[in-house]
């Protein structure tokens, strides 16, 4: 297993990836997308790559081939981005976004597996911080490129060629790569009953996890009026938080790993009440110093706590099963409040009905956090 090969391909297929995933709803919102539709897009990543992991986990555990798998995606994805800066508009950028996230879903199958089964619980946590902070300096570096893309020309066709070119570079990486052989172990019946208990945990807190993400952008665009040079920025902002918190939150992880789950899901309430006050840019890249150190904790602790639960050889299958039951709740939580938001406004101001709804979502998602502490 080269590590230096398996590194540059984690630093450009991140760069890949944040050169234009983190605009797709903020494009469809500008282009004068429904709320519905905003939710749809704001959610459809974690549900369709959810079932395209399903479907790639139980291949990898069956036949291996975790890295040809990953190789392969990441060529399909990186056509489909260049095939999105030809197609635009809200409704066809919705179509390839869909695409994309089914193709990363099978991508993440396989090379979630390779990680997963490349680890052993003792340090486990420090090792995926590792591959955390290699994605956030690409996501870093794109960020950085954007913000200055965009200064320049408030174009998408830019970023989406640039995306499409880099993952097709990124699958360079994994050829020829040896993976490490595994032996598959029975799920024990205690490691049974905790994997199903800690899907339905994910399952009521993502529900106002994914609640949440529609009314973030639209208070972005709608309510702060953020042009797209300061939302590039913000991203900047987190995810340059994100790579400061990764070592100390991998070190965490490593001593607790149930507290670590319980922190990063707590956190996220603070986003609701802070986003129901915002109206300047500035309060915005506050905040997103802070969300370093939730997606460092999203980025490692869920992962970690997953892995020590699945049996080795068989971890393709219940990580897949583990993103498939959070993509349907956030989706079902993304369409839930777009829809609400779209008929409450028709009766009050915009300003209020979004933030009668983050009281909704603030209150679920501390209700969820606290199921944390059964597990």
């Amino acid at each position: 297993m080269d590590q230096l090969r398996l590194k540059l391909h984690a630093l450009l297929n991140s760069f890949a990836n944040n050169i234009s995933g983190p605009f797709v709803a903020f494009n469809v919102t500008v282009s004068g997308g429904s709320d519905i539709l905003i939710g749809y897009v704001q959610s459809i990543n974690s549900l369709a790559s959810g079932f395209a992991q399903v479907v790639g986990g139980r291949l990898v555990d069956r036949f291996g081939r975790r890295l040809r798998l990953a190789l392969v995606m990441s060529i399909v994805i990186g056509l489909i981005w260049l095939e999105a800066a030809v197609f635009q508009g809200a409704n066809a950028l919705a179509i390839s976004y869909t695409a994309i996230t089914i193709g990363l879903g099978f991508y993440l199958a396989g090379w979630n597996s390779f990680l997963g089964e490349a680890t052993t619980r003792e340090g486990r946590g420090s090792f995926l911080s590792v591959f955390a902070r290699i994605a956030g300096w690409g996501s870093l570096v794109a960020l950085v490129l954007t913000t200055v893309i965009t200064f320049i020309t408030p174009s998408y066709t830019i970023l989406f060629l640039i995306s499409g070119i880099a993952f097709v570079g990124s699958s360079i990486f994994l050829r020829g790569q040896q993976e490490v052989p595994v032996e598959k172990q029975p799920m024990s019946r205690y490691g049974s009953d905790m994997m199903m208990r800690y899907y339905g945990v994910t399952a009521a807190y993502g529900l106002f996890w994914g609640f949440g993400w529609p009314l973030f952008t639209i208070t972005t665009v709608k309510i702060v009026n953020m042009s797209l040079v300061e939302y590039a920025f913000s991203q900047f902002i987190a995810v340059a938080a994100t790579i400061a918190f990764q070592a100390l939150v991998g070190r965490m992880v490593d001593r607790n790993r149930m507290r670590s789950v319980f922190l990063g899901r707590l956190g996220l309430v603070v986003y609701p009440i802070c986003y129901a006050f915002f109206t300047h840019a500035w309060e915005i890249y506050a905040i997103n110093v802070f969300s370093g150190f939730t997606n460092s904790l999203l980025n490692v602790a869920y992962s970690a706590y997953l892995y020590d639960l699945a049996p080795v050889g068989r971890r393709g299958r219940y990580i897949a099963e583990f993103n498939l039951i959070t993509g349907a709740a956030t989706m079902a939580g993304s369409l839930s409040s777009g829809y609400l938001l779209m008929i409450m406004s028709a009766g009050m101001s915009l300003w209020l009905s979004l933030a009668y709804l983050y009281v909704v979502t603030a209150v679920g998602r501390l209700a969820a956090a606290l199921l944390h502490l059964r597990l």
